[in-house]
């Protein structure tokens, strides 16, 4: 993976919005079309690296999450 596809991988897991993660980590100019940003986004998703490696980030913030709330009833 690229140091972009990474950081949108991480602002993807972050924000939920493929659209505003690829704007973070590409900094897409203001010009640029939302159906643009929204097509160079979904092509990134349908990547397997990038899907494997959002899905392990997603893990991995699901058990720190698990973590916190364990750590907080106790």
């Amino acid at each position: 993976m690229t140091p972009k596809q990474e950081a949108f991988a991480k602002a993807y897991v972050l924000t939920g919005n493929a659209s505003e993660a690829y704007r973070q980590a590409y900094r897409v100019g203001k010009v640029t079309k939302p159906s643009s940003v929204w097509e160079s986004a979904s092509r990134l998703l349908a990547d397997s690296k990038v899907t494997a490696r959002v899905a392990d980030l997603q893990a991995r913030h699901l058990k720190r999450h698990d973590y916190d709330i364990d750590k907080a009833c106790s």
